[in-house]
């Protein structure tokens, strides 16, 4: 009876050993699924003949991922744009194949900028937070094009203070398509 018991028991642990390996290696052979995320950035009119901002870093993040493990960062395909200049139309920021599922956030570093008002006045400006910040759900869907367009509102973005000039990006809209 003790020999049937450890029989028993012996086989039930190497199903479950059997079992896991089967999962493992179905997660490890299995590619996950991936579709592609293309940020660009536009501006609405306004009073500056540029603004040149250089762009460090841009992330989204995964829906229902802990802070550390749903950041996703994507290539940068322009460094520095002038936002002036993108009065309707946009420009690509950074893009990156990633895998499919809900995101919730988007994060664009901004690391320098420096400006030409319409009448020849040249800026240099302090930049608060460091980083454009959007809370704006998408879904990435699998081998497509999830196109996100972030409107950067410079007439709100550029504010002076005493002697300094800031910019803190505040996001207009950001549209999918």
């Amino acid at each position: 009876m003790a020999a049937r018991r450890t029989l028993a028991i012996a086989a039930v642990a190497v199903i479950a050993v059997l079992v896991a390996a089967s999962v493992g290696a179905y997660m490890v052979l299995t590619p996950e699924k991936k579709g592609t995320v293309q940020v660009f950035v536009k501006d609405s009119v306004g009073q500056w003949a540029h603004v040149n901002v250089t762009f460090d870093t841009v992330r989204i993040h995964r829906a229902n991922a802990t802070n550390e493990s749903g950041w996703i960062s994507l290539s940068i395909e322009n460094g520095t744009l002038d936002l002036a200049s993108l009065v309707n139309v946009s420009a690509l920021l950074g893009e990156g194949d990633v895998p499919v599922g809900k995101y919730t956030q988007l994060r664009i570093v901004v690391i320098n900028v420096t400006g030409e008002m319409t009448d020849g006045t040249k800026v240099n400006f302090t930049v608060p937070s460091g980083e454009l910040k959007a809370n704006h759900p998408f879904n990435i869907v699998e081998d497509g094009t999830t196109k996100l367009t972030v409107d950067i509102d410079l007439q709100k973005t550029i504010r002076q203070a005493n002697d300094k000039w800031l910019f803190g990006p505040v996001v207009g809209s950001v549209s999918q398509s």
